[in-house]
């Protein structure tokens, strides 16, 4: 096997990247897992591709990288690119089903990976998807194309470029070729959803112990897991599965809908009231009403031959709507599944239920039921275990030791932060005292604080400036104090349940006043633009992070506490609470600086960003570069001109 040196595509080897190297080498060589902080720009995704090909163990195994966006898959295409200088390898982006799927009626209306899989399945065996049909009849071709694509990097854009015009299903062909790929770049759920995981690995022609598993921006990996292993169900929903079962003509499925619509209505009613709200059910507890609500209705028949029924039902209208060239969508099998997991999770002590009401865009009362997963080690575990080694790596892992605590690594994970490879002239980080979004400190006065300073950095900072806030109602605070008409440069503000395509609109908006006198992206922590956005150069100069996004009490809240609390004792609060919301806050606060040549400010309104206790969840790179100010008046202004260079 060659060696680091014999492998790093480019001419410079920087003293972090050859520490990391190293050590996911032996990481890599011994069997071991690997959890690794480094900040972005430092060249990670490089680094971890030559430590693991550099040890022995690589020639007989396989490489997945997971990551959460297309970019991220990109450049792990782009790496293996680079390293083709130096060895022969070979590797492919996989993207969702859905992202990857050219038939309108999966891409369009499909809300899931699984629903995808399944309407999927569905066209392929009645015959009805015409991109698979075409694979069958042009054989040949196909398997010139899996070959060339198995032997060298390739992007999942260029593949769904060639299969479109070759009228082939892209999934379908990056399927077959994944047999040879070295390197999958690929998204999370491809291993970490069970049922897709095993069509995968069959795909791949692997067994999990065969895997190196990569889990970039490992931060999201509790979410994700927990996001997985959770369900809901809404009135809507229901009332929907009615109104199918009317369309077929299915008695059963429509009074069972009609049955539970009613109770669901009740339940809300008895446990909540008119106002919003959550409230905790015991998962009999819904059972019984179901089964009493069913027998006044005169369905007679058990709990587990009716979800059977609401599935198999849901199946037969799925194809005959197949058949009849509509969607394949059914709210019957969606309903009978949702009651399934009801009943599969309702002895699990890491799984909660829940009856919920809210109001909806329109301002429409809004019901659901919810299985909620507290443990991401439902999901993480099964993974961790049976790989033959996990990296998880991202800007955001401190402290390491929860991290490992919370997916479920082992003891000797090896653990390792990594200095930052920002010049320390590029990076501003303040804190300012004074301010808060604490509950019990919020009001007119202290929203007209907080204004006053986000103007005060908007106003010093040379071209555009991303404000994070801790929530909505923060948010809508600052604008009741003014701050829209405290700056000169144009707002930007996300609303409530933006659409994606408005979102997209909005940023592209905001990013193209960079170079010609700056404008404000007013968003929140934990939102797509805090959490997802890259704004490198002057698409941001500066990031305001206003609070920390801590939960309010609810049920949920209470009850992730108390399971984390039975899990690691003395640590649930600080598991379940703090640290989510300090995770996401850190994620907000590092939009800016994502090239090494990006000079950016970080300033934190919020007086507890400077405790020791938050501090020691703040990324390194951050934590020590951090300034506390006491908030006098033109205070932060003159800091940051200083930082910039304006007179």
């Amino acid at each position: 096997m060659a060696s680091i040196a014999e492998i790093f595509p480019y001419p410079e080897v920087r003293p972090v990247q050859a520490e990391m190297m190293e050590v996911i080498r032996d990481a890599v060589t011994s069997g071991r897992h690997a959890a690794l902080e480094g900040s972005t720009g430092m060249g990670k995704t490089i680094a971890v591709l030559c430590g693991i090909l550099a040890s022995p163990e690589a020639s007989a195994r396989r490489i997945v990288y997971c990551c959460r966006t297309h970019k991220q898959m990109d450049r792990v295409v782009e790496e293996l690119c680079a390293l083709r200088s130096k060895l022969p390898i070979s590797g492919i982006s996989m993207r969702g089903r859905r992202e990857m799927c050219i038939n309108p009626l999966v891409r369009r209306f499909t809300e899931s990976a699984a629903d995808a899989a399944y309407a999927c399945g569905m066209y392929k065996k009645l015959g009805k998807c015409e991109f698979y049909e075409n694979m069958l009849e042009r054989e040949r071709r196909v398997a010139e194309l899996r070959d060339a694509i198995s032997s060298r990097p390739t992007f999942a854009a260029d593949l769904i470029e060639v299969c479109k015009q070759e009228g082939f299903c892209p999934y379908e062909v990056a399927r077959e070729a994944l047999a040879e790929a070295k390197v999958v770049a690929a998204s999370y759920i491809y291993l970490l959803d069970p049922t897709i995981r095993l069509l995968f690995l069959k795909s791949m022609c692997a067994d999990l112990s065969d895997l190196i598993v990569v889990l970039d921006e490992a931060h999201n990996l509790p979410d994700i897991a927990v996001e997985l292993a959770s369900d809901s169900l809404s009135a809507t929903s229901i009332a929907s599965a009615a109104r199918e079962a009317k369309e077929f003509k299915n008695e059963l499925a429509f009074r069972a809908a009609r049955c539970l619509n009613e109770l669901l209505g009740e339940l809300a009613s008895e446990r909540i009231g008119e106002e919003e709200g959550e409230e905790l059910l015991r998962g009999q507890e819904l059972l019984d009403a179901i089964a009493g609500a069913l027998k006044r209705e005169g369905l007679d028949l058990g709990l587990e031959a009716l979800v059977s029924s609401l599935k198999r039902i849901g199946e037969e209208h799925m194809l005959q709507r197949i058949r009849r060239g509509e969607v394949p969508r059914s709210h019957v099998r969606k309903l009978g599944g949702f009651l399934e997991a009801w009943m599969a999770t309702m002895e699990e002590p890491s799984y909660i239920r829940l009856i919920s009401k809210a109001r909806g865009k329109r301002g429409q009362e809004v019901i659901r039921l919810e299985i909620q997963a507290l443990d991401p080690r439902v999901i993480t575990k099964p993974l961790i275990e049976g790989a033959y080694a996990t990296i998880s790596m991202s800007g955001t892992l401190v402290p390491l030791e929860a991290y490992r605590d919370i997916v479920g690594l082992p003891e000797d994970t090896i653990v390792a932060q990594y200095p930052s490879p920002f010049k320390e002239e590029n990076v501003l980080a303040v804190v300012v005292r004074g301010v808060t979004t604490k509950e019990t400190h919020r009001g007119p006065e202290m929203y007209a604080r907080l204004a006053e300073l986000v103007a005060e950095a908007v106003e010093a900072v040379p071209a555009n400036v991303g404000v994070f806030t801790a929530s909505y109602e923060v948010l809508e605070g600052l604008l009741a104090a003014g701050l829209e008409a405290k700056v000169s440069k144009k707002l930007f503000v996300e609303e409530r349940e933006m659409s994606s395509s408005k979102n997209d609109r909005l940023v592209r908006d905001f990013k193209s006043c960079a170079d010609s006198g700056g404008a404000v992206l007013l968003g929140v922590i934990g939102g797509r633009n805090a959490e997802g956005g890259d704004f490198p150069g002057n698409q941001m100069n500066a990031v305001v992070v206003v609070g920390i996004p801590y939960a309010r009490p609810a049920e949920r809240v209470r009850a992730m506490v108390d399971y984390y609390e039975s899990q690691f004792p003395g640590k649930g609060m600080f598991y379940g609470y703090y640290l989510p919301a300090h995770r996401r806050m850190c994620q907000a606060a590092g939009r800016a600086h994502r090239l090494l040549t990006d000079r950016a400010a970080v300033i934190f309104l919020d007086w507890r960003v400077a405790t020791a206790f938050v501090k020691r969840s703040i990324p390194s790179w951050l934590r020590s570069r951090l300034e506390v100010m006491r908030g006098e008046p033109g205070e932060l202004s003159r800091r940051l001109r200083e930082f910039f260079g304006r007179r």
